[in-house]
């Protein structure tokens, strides 16, 4: 073991070990400081990455295990959404298998245009067509991100081989639009109607649906248009021209031949895929919820040939993402039954007297906070639910602007996820593959954080009062 990993790993069991023997705050159980203790040592863990992601959660599982309950620890693997990401992360792997993916994408690469950039602005194009009806980001990202994939490998850009030529790019484009189309429509996410719903109950302002998009088209329609300009210049492709690229793609759908068996039957299982993610939860008389349609979609691929054990087995993405978030899942979860997140909103409300502070300030406080405890959360889910009652409450005893505060607390739920790759399920769907580091994916995901904050207060303000919103 070389002195980089050695000082890693010391740096993570001191930590861990030194909140583990410090008592308690006042307010929380000392069994609930200790899954603190616990989490800020996994999260200190894939920051650091002594050791790939899932390797560092079983050594620190394996050791917390002496001390707490196994059913604390490993609960998280019992969740629908570890489970999804790891299942829509396999069926991606059909579209390798068949040729799918690739027939698809080689008919993409020939109407993209001449440069890599018109390619990410067909990638927003194309998420930004599904999202107003697919009520879930991961879904959505399962259905767009294999066919890019496939473009990247086209162009010979694998994980393992020259990311960079242009898999790492659509990877960070892919999770940054993604939260984007998100934030643009209320359906764009299923987290948005918590929102919406706290508004109203602790703000009093009812947003519908054209209200909504009304807000978001000029602060968010414009955050759209200049990520994969923006990502182009902070993490660009080394391939810049499609033109030798071309020929290529033309010469693998020669030799793909006529489309085969495996790729009609992926297409039919993949179009009822996309059915399922938009229109499933309005059928009452059958359990069509997103995490169903992706189990089904791998069923019926096994049950079709389309997959087999050996294709499961091999989708080593899947089951890296699997071990370490469910994990990380799990403790978050187990936290937040605790009352941690209670206890730290309590905490921080405590300490800031919003109340003698100027609406502006009262702002951006509350929005800061908003982003800097999105480390602590693996979903975007739980962190509105848990999370956001307690900002509107303080927002509720200031003179602020319930719109203003609402709107960009709204706006920043989606695009706030983009700090971390776990804060929501497209980003783990994303990640998986390998195409980008954990530091890389890091870094795009807040400068895009920081440039949506940027276009809220400088382009959204003044937009929201010119139509009237306050």
């Amino acid at each position: 073991m070389n002195k980089s990993k050695l000082i890693k790993l010391a740096l993570i069991a001191a930590v861990g070990i030194l909140l583990w023997n410090i008592p308690a705050p006042s307010g929380l159980e000392t069994d609930t400081w200790h899954l603190v203790a616990l989490y800020l040592s996994m999260l200190l863990g894939l920051i650091t990455t002594p050791f790939p992601s899932p390797v560092i959660t079983l050594i620190i599982v394996g050791i917390a295990a002496m001390f707490m309950p196994l059913s604390t620890l490993l609960s998280g693997y019992g969740t629908g959404m570890a489970w999804f990401i790891c299942v829509v992360t396999i069926v991606c792997t059909a579209f390798v298998k068949t040729g799918l993916g690739r027939r698809i994408a080689y008919n993409l690469l020939l109407k993209a245009g001449n440069s890599t950039l018109g390619l990410g602005y067909i990638l927003v194009l194309t998420d930004l067509v599904l999202s107003p009806a697919t009520g879930s980001n991961s879904s959505r990202t399962s259905i767009i991100y294999p066919i890019f994939q496939n473009i990247a490998e086209g162009t010979g850009s694998y994980p393992d081989k020259e990311p960079r030529k242009l898999g790492a790019y659509l990877s960070a484009l892919m999770y940054v639009s993604s939260q984007g189309t998100s934030a643009l429509f209320l359906t764009g996410m299923a987290t948005n109607a918590i929102t919406v719903s706290l508004l109203s109950e602790m703000l009093g302002i009812e947003i519908t649906w054209g209200g909504w998009l009304l807000a978001g088209i000029v602060p968010i329609g414009l955050f759209l248009a200049l990520a994969p300009l923006v990502i182009y210049k902070i993490y660009p492709p080394e391939l810049k021209s499609l033109d030798e690229v071309k020929p290529m793609a033309k010469k693998g759908l020669e030799e793909l031949g006529p489309v085969t068996s495996a790729e009609k039957k992926l297409a039919v299982l993949f179009i009822l895929a996309v059915l399922g993610w938009m229109f499933g939860s309005k059928l009452t008389f059958i359990n069509l919820g997103m995490q169903v349609v992706g189990f089904v979609f791998l069923a019926l691929a096994l049950l079709l040939d389309v997959l087999d054990w050996e294709d499961v087995i091999k989708a080593k993405g899947a089951w890296n993402i699997f071990i370490w978030y469910g994990a990380f899942y799990g403790i978050a979860s187990a936290l937040s039954s605790a009352g941690f997140y209670t206890w730290l909103a309590d905490l921080l409300g405590e300490k800031l007297n919003l109340g003698a502070l100027n609406p502006a300030v009262v702002v951006a406080v509350l929005v800061l906070v908003s982003l800097a405890v999105r480390y602590f959360f693996v979903s975007n889910s739980a962190f509105v639910a848990s999370f956001y009652p307690v900002l509107l409450s303080l927002a509720a005893a200031t003179t602020v602007n319930p719109y203003i505060i609402g709107y960009f607390l709204a706006f920043m739920s989606p695009i706030g996820a983009l700090l971390t790759h776990y804060g929501n399920g497209a980003g783990l769907i994303a990640f998986a593959p390998g195409y980008c580091t954990q530091k890389e994916f890091w870094r795009v995901g807040t400068i895009m954080v920081v440039l949506e904050l940027v276009i809220l207060t400088v382009i959204g303000l003044p937009y929201w009062k010119i139509i009237g919103l306050w």
